[in-house]
């Protein structure tokens, strides 16, 4: 698990890295956990661009010359998963910042018991995404699993579904329906008879097609688009104030 600590305050950085040391013993994680201190949002995006994300990132807003709202608006074009928490001194800063989908924010002063309680959540968060998986028979391989964050959309295929993620492709026999059904819980949107996408890939969406962060366009039926639109909306509105 990689965490990072991004603030141009040299001596806040290290007392935030003093808490994170303090509350790891408490944490339900057996793996190795890296905390990263850096001093700029620049830092932090040269990070992504060596394909080194993060999975949790404490944010100071009032950074520059890239403050914390413009880092995490370029983080979230891609990287959906990662869980953001702002720290500020200013209050009114809260209201601004529900777009880039925080998970939490922390007022300075930033006590130990109140950082504990809002890491502990985190980690909690990130954890239970990590361990959320995707069987799937295919027949090179046999059974696969997968992490459903990894999962951009499914697209049947006539009697096929391709599987594409992140990294690659995949191919199995099955019904549109019956993974829709196994992957509703996820949020998963059928926007086509022969579309299911992942709402976090989504960038935007109109009446004929989908935009995902990558660029890619995806058709959106007639019929299901007042549905569609709907749902995608109360996801962004659930994602924002989790």
């Amino acid at each position: 698990m990689r965490i990072g600590f991004c603030d141009d305050d040299k001596a806040f950085l290290e007392l935030l890295a003093s808490y994170c040391k303090e509350s790891l013993p408490y944490i339900d994680y057996d793996g190795q956990v890296d905390v990263e201190c850096l001093s700029s949002g620049e830092e932090i995006l040269e990070s992504y661009r060596r394909n080194k994300p993060y999975d949790i990132l404490f944010l100071d807003l009032k950074m520059k010359p890239i403050n914390g709202f413009e880092t995490a608006r370029q983080i979230r074009m891609f990287d959906n998963q990662v869980i953001i928490i702002f720290v500020t001194s200013l209050t009114d800063y809260v209201l601004k910042s529900f777009e880039y989908k925080p998970f939490w924010y922390l007022i300075k002063p930033v006590t130990q018991k109140n950082f504990k309680n809002v890491f502990m959540k985190a980690v909690a968060e990130r954890l239970s995404a990590n361990r959320a998986e995707y069987l799937f028979r295919t027949k090179a391989e046999g059974v696969m699993k997968l992490n459903i964050g990894s999962i951009i959309y499914l697209e049947s295929q006539s009697r096929r579904i391709r599987l594409h993620t992140v990294d690659s492709d995949y191919y199995f026999y099955s019904g549109m329906n019956e993974e829709e059904e196994k992957l509703s819980r996820y949020d998963f949107i059928r926007v086509h008879k022969s579309y299911l996408v992942n709402p976090q890939y989504i960038k935007q969406i109109n009446r004929t097609w989908l935009v995902l962060k990558d660029g890619e366009r995806l058709p959106v039926s007639e019929r299901r688009y007042k549905a569609v639109f709907d749902f995608f909306t109360d996801y962004m509105a659930r994602s924002a104030l989790r």
